[in-house]
Formats: structure tokens, C-alpha cells, sequence
């Protein structure tokens, strides 16, 4: 991509391709409306041209809230069109968390099905400062103006002349999932767009005219500027795990999706659902696994739908830098031995090309923080001045983020992952971190994935290991704590571990329901020691 802005490499895909399928609009019932790119060039022109007649100007900053895909894309390309800001935001966040994120953005513009404008309206979001309210989806009188959502029939008149935009102009604002705290405005400029796509390319291994199944709605911003037939599936974008595996299949089957990128909890979904009924997905040659570290349960539930030939990837990154480093899971298989696995944490691969990675502030094994450079990093927290100047450090490398995990680089240039800074269990005489004990844990029979949390005051703290057990009919708890222990005594660390508790199934994050609220789960796991006294 070049410097020349989003939207002009989506007209330059429309010009090259317009007849061939931009964007598939899913449906519940797993079917799905086809758009070319000319189609959906004249969608976006046609929704600039409504945003410009309700008085949305270069600069003013837009909330937008749809969980249309069409809608997503037409609405975000649009008022990229006009130098105005798109903001992107869970509408699933805790509605004071909502409220204070819009309040701290104070955007003008707000642009959202009616859905999210009655929320909108009874929970006082961004009351102060929203002064052109813009629905999209079905007309609700009272709401706001109606943006045209119907898709062209035909392709409609070449677009505009847009104002070419610096690499450095503010270009969208995109808030964290709060899975690790009070969600932060991430600013991307033109610059990181770019560099966004530049670092995806490779990952996603697949020339233009290719076909991308997306399982998280913002995949659909990202494809047609790269060239890719683009499926947008209705995954249940306030709880992916509930998804209907039926809503993910069928469109790729039909579509014959080549990429597949998405989060554990989706792509479980979808590998349970096609191993119980005798199901392949021939047409895949690559499978994205991000949002969480891949676990072998599922790497190998994913190879045994797909082609011999066909590769699964963990994805490792960050709202702040996406993509980091990639790895394979044949690779991850590879190094999955004990002597290997105790204390090493989770592998994430190599950086992708363009991306520099630095361990800061480490330790004699060579754990410190991750940090990370690139185009495809943000330059900063929107009205956030104290936590960028937190977030960044300088070196040989220029401006680094840090990203709050822990980690170290191997002799081969490999990160590994060891779990959040924040999140490192300290009691009296010992340290530990998450990952190290987990990937151990996780081998255990009868568990699907561990957590451990820490319980009391830091340095002065329990070691408590939270366990989620296999689905299935027989589920034996006490089955499942001998062999946590068992797995734990091969451990160097694992008799720091004093309690083991079984939990009904882990709170996760909103947008992928894939990474784990331990401070939810840790104030669990406190109030259950208490009663047990």
C-alpha cells in the first residue's frame, strides 16, 4: 500500500477488479450477499457524499458502531474520505467504561445502528459532545439522520478527488478491548495503516483475488484494501464463543475461503462442529489463530479438519501493533518436549518483516518486558498523554511500545511468551508468571486450559490455579485436580501452586472471548478461600 491513504487503495482494487467480490455480507443462517468491489467503491462514494450533506467535516472525530459489515466498511471508508476520524469501540464494554471512553474521545459524530443510538440516548453516551447523530440499518423516527445502507445495484460515478493525507494525519481511532484494564483510545495515523497491511501481507500468504474469512468484524476494513475477496460471517460480535458454528461453515464452504483468521474461542467453534459431523474444509490453506496464545488442543483439533498440506499460525500482537510475530504450529509441536516446555512459556515465532522486537529490563533467564517498533505500531493513546509517555521507550531502534507482556528472545531470533507483566504471581520467595505455569498445567488430562491468579497482597501472595474441565459428559473434578498436581510436580515451580479450583468457565474478554479476565477471576477465587475457611 502506498502513502496515498486507505480509501485509494480500495479504489484502485475496484478499478483493477470491479467485478469480482469484495466483501460477503453474512447472515445468520449462514448465507451471504456477494459485493463487488465497483458495488461497494459506490457504496462508500454515495455514504461520503450523505456524511458531507449532514455536515460531518475533515477532523471531527465519529463514533462508529455497526455491526453490519457492509455498513462497517462503507461508513469508515467514507469519512476516511473526508479527513474525518472513524471510531471504533466495543459497544459491549461495561456501560460506565463506554461512557468514560466517548467522554474522553468527545466525539461530534456518531454514526451507528439503532440499536447502539438507543443505548446511545439511555446510558448518555457522549451526550455532550455528539451533535450529529447518523443511523444506518432500518429507519427509527427520532433517532437521528438516515445514511443511505442500501448496497448499488450497479457501480455509480468515479468518487471525488480526495485530498491525498500524510503518513502522519490522524486516521482512526481504535479502542482497546479492556481485557487488561480500563480500555485506551489507539491512534492509528495514515502511516500505520499502512504499515498495518504491509506487516499482514506475508502472514496472510495469499495474492490479490484471494478469499479471507474474517471472525472479527474489523478483518472486513482490512481484505478489500489488500485485494481480497473479503467474508464477513455473523459471528455474535458481543459473545464469539455463541456463535452458530453454522454461520461460520457455510460461507466458507460456498466462498471457498483460502485464510481463515480468527480467535480460539471462534475457531474451536468451528473445529468441534466439523470433527462431530465428519466435516473437511478443503479449500483452507491457512489458519490465523490471534486474540490468544494457541494451544496444542486446538492446533490439532484445526489440523484434523484441514489439508495435510495446510498450515495453522499463532498470531501475536496488540490493538497498538498488530501483526508482531507468527508462528507455525507444526514449529509449535516441534518444541513442545519437557525439557523444553518447563519455565520456556509459549513460543510466538519470529517478528514479521518490518517489525523489531526488544526485551527491556531483563532478567538473569532473559524475561523482561516485550517492546516494539515498526510502521505498524501506534504513535500514541488518544488524550492520553500520561499513559504514551509510559508506553514508550527510545533505543537504536527509535520508539518502541511496550506492551505490557512478558517475554524473551532465543538464540534464533524466536520470541517467547511468558503472560502479562501485570499479571506475575509474587509470594514470599518467589515469582511467577503466568504462561510458565500454564502451559504446563494445560497438559493435564481432563482440563481444557488453566489460569493462575494470585490471591492477597502482592509479594505476600497465594498461588491459585483456576481450571476450566473438558467438555463432555463426564467430568470429574477430582480426576482433574490429581492430574493438575501430577502435571504441576514435574514443575520446578509448581509446588508454589497451594490451590487448585475448579471453575465453571472463565470470564474472557469481549471482543474475542479468548483471553482471560484474571482480575475477575482472581476476585473469584478469593471470595471461594474465604468460604472454604
Amino acid at each position: 500500500m502506498t502513502e496515498a491513504g486507505f480509501f485509494s487503495q480500495v479504489t484502485r482494487r475496484a478499478q483493477e477488479r470491479s467485478d469480482a467480490t469484495a466483501l460477503v455480507r453474512g447472515r445468520r443462517d449462514g448465507s451471504g450477499e456477494a459485493i463487488s468491489f465497483a458495488r461497494l467503491l459506490a457504496g462508500c462514494d454515495r455514504t461520503a457524499r450523505a456524511l458531507r450533506a449532514a455536515g460531518v467535516r475533515r477532523g471531527q472525530k465519529a463514533v462508529t458502531m455497526t455491526r453490519d459489515p457492509y455498513e462497517l466498511v462503507t461508513a469508515v471508508y467514507a469519512l476516511l474520505t473526508l479527513g474525518a476520524v472513524p471510531v471504533l469501540i466495543e459497544p459491549g464494554l461495561p456501560p460506565a467504561h463506554l461512557r468514560a471512553c466517548l467522554d474522553e474521545v468527545a466525539p461530534q459524530v456518531f454514526v451507528g445502528e439503532p440499536l447502539a443510538h438507543l443505548a446511545r440516548r439511555a446510558l448518555g453516551w457522549g451526550r455532550r459532545h455528539v451533535t450529529t447523530p447518523l443511523v444506518t440499518g432500518p429507519a427509527v423516527p427520532g433517532l437521528g439522520r438516515r445514511l443511505p445502507t442500501a448496497v448499488p445495484e450497479c457501480d455509480g460515478p468515479a468518487p471525488e478527488d480526495v485530498r491525498e493525507p500524510s503518513a502522519d494525519d490522524l486516521a482512526v481511532i481504535a479502542f482497546t478491548s479492556g481485557s487488561t484494564g480500563v480500555p485506551k483510545g489507539v491512534e492509528y495515523h495514515y502511516g500505520t495503516l499502512t504499515g498495518q497491511t504491509e506487516a499482514l501481507a506475508p502472514v496472510l500468504a495469499t495474492e490479490p483475488g484471494g478469499v479471507l474469512l474474517g471472525g472479527f468484524l474489523p478483518v472486513a476494513l482490512l481484505g478489500p484494501a489488500l485485494g481480497l475477496t473479503t467474508v464477513a460471517p455473523a459471528v455474535n460480535h458481543l459473545a464469539p464463543a455463541r456463535t452458530r458454528p453454522e454461520s461460520i461453515l457455510r460461507p466458507l464452504l460456498e466462498h471457498r475461503a483460502s485464510v481463515v483468521a480468527a480467535a480460539p474461542a471462534v475457531l474451536g467453534l468451528l473445529a468441534a462442529h466439523c470433527a462431530r459431523r465428519g466435516l473437511t474444509l478443503p479449500s483452507v490453506d491457512r489458519v490465523l489463530s490471534f486474540g490468544a496464545p494457541l494451544r496444542p488442543g486446538l492446533a490439532d483439533a484445526l489440523h484434523a479438519v484441514l489439508r495435510p498440506d495446510a498450515e495453522v499460525l499463532s498470531v501475536y500482537g496488540a490493538t497498538e501493533c498488530l501483526p508482531v510475530s507468527a508462528i507455525s504450529a507444526t514449529e509449535l509441536r516441534s518444541l513442545r518436549t519437557p525439557a523444553r516446555t518447563v519455565r520456556a512459556g509459549t513460543c510466538l515465532g519470529r517478528p514479521v518483516p518490518g517489525v523489531r522486537v526488544r526485551v527491556l529490563e531483563a532478567d538473569a533467564a532473559g524475561v523482561g518486558e516485550i517492546a516494539v517498533a515498526g510502521r505498524n505500531v501506534s504513535p500514541a493513546y488518544h488524550a492520553r498523554p500520561q499513559a504514551t509517555a509510559a508506553s514508550r521507550v527510545t533505543d537504536d531502534c527509535g520508539s518502541l511500545h511496550r506492551t505490557g507482556d512478558l517475554g524473551r528472545l532465543d538464540d534464533r531470533g524466536r520470541l517467547w511468551f511468558h503472560g502479562r507483566k501485570a499479571h506475575r504471581v509474587t509470594g514470599r520467595g518467589f515469582a511467577l508468571t503466568t504462561e510458565s505455569i500454564e502451559a504446563t498445567a494445560d497438559t493435564a488430562t481432563g482440563v481444557a486450559r488453566t489460569a493462575l491468579v494470585g490471591v492477597g497482597p502482592t509479594g505476600g501472595q497465594c498461588a491459585v490455579l483456576c481450571a476450566e474441565l473438558t467438555a463432555g459428559r463426564v467430568r470429574d473434578p477430582r480426576a482433574a485436580t490429581a492430574a493438575l498436581r501430577s502435571a504441576l510436580a514435574g514443575h520446578p515451580d509448581g509446588h508454589h501452586v497451594e490451590r487448585i479450583l475448579i471453575h465453571p468457565g472463565f470470564p474472557t474478554d469481549i471482543r474475542h472471548n479468548s483471553k482471560i479476565d484474571r482480575e475477575r477471576l482472581a476476585d473469584w477465587a478469593t471470595k471461594r478461600l474465604r468460604r472454604a475457611r
